[in-house]
């Protein structure tokens, strides 16, 4: 037996379509939620990290060919 969320998300709103769904998930596990946050911290900390990584690169990037 498994547990099972199906979800079907309006992908113009995704940041109240994401807290939707974590909210959903959060209540069907009362006595894990701060463990399950503190994961996604992680996650959502690591792909920022990324995209300031990238961004950073592109900066320096276009300073190169303009300058």
């Amino acid at each position: 037996m498994t547990h099972t969320l199906q979800v079907e998300m309006d992908l113009n709103k995704p940041v109240e379509e994401l807290t939707q769904v974590i909210s959903a998930v959060l209540s069907s596990h009362p006595l894990n939620q701060k463990e399950i946050l503190t994961a996604l911290d992680l996650e959502i900390g690591n792909a920022l990290a990324a995209v300031e990584i990238k961004e950073q690169k592109e900066t320096v990037e276009q300073v190169i060919s303009s300058g």
